[in-house]
């Protein structure tokens, strides 16, 4: 199976809001990873329900800017500040097949960025360490379901 042309800009809109990269890390962001070859490449060896769903991913956050944030645009047209509420948005849905349509994206994406030698060379290498001032406390909330 494959991604129509517009899917897979569709598709690497949503992954470039997702791995962005960092200047001040030193982490390439994932559009400089020749996305459609990629993309082309996984959709031809994924089995017929996993691109199945990796389509449906692709499409939900593409058209879904509407009804998370009110905006009347796809996601490939927002900027990326929009972008990024429409993912949290959507990462933290009470439907859990939203939920996990997202994820999808993201794993499939890590794949990608994760095997770039770039970034497999930084994450070797360790993060910088930040002047922030000290250590930074964090909030421990209950276990849910317990």
């Amino acid at each position: 199976m494959r991604l129509a042309e517009f899917e897979c800009r569709w598709a690497e809109a949503v992954l470039t809001a997702i791995f962005p990269g960092s200047v001040e890390d030193g982490l390439a962001g994932i559009a400089s990873m020749n996305v459609p070859v990629f993309l082309r490449d996984v959709m031809r060896s994924l089995p017929l329900r996993a691109a199945l769903g990796m389509r449906l991913a692709v499409w939900l956050v593409s058209l879904s800017p509407f009804l998370v944030i009110g905006r009347l645009a796809l996601f490939a047209g927002l900027a990326p500040i929009d972008r990024e509420r429409v993912l949290r948005r959507l990462a933290a849905s009470p439907t859990y097949g939203l939920r996990s349509l997202v994820l999808l994206l993201k794993t499939i994406g890590a794949l990608l960025y994760a095997g770039d030698d770039r970034v497999r060379t930084r994450m070797q290498r360790g993060s910088p360490p930040r002047p922030s001032g000290g250590l930074r406390r964090l909030a421990v909330k209950g276990a849910h379901g317990a």
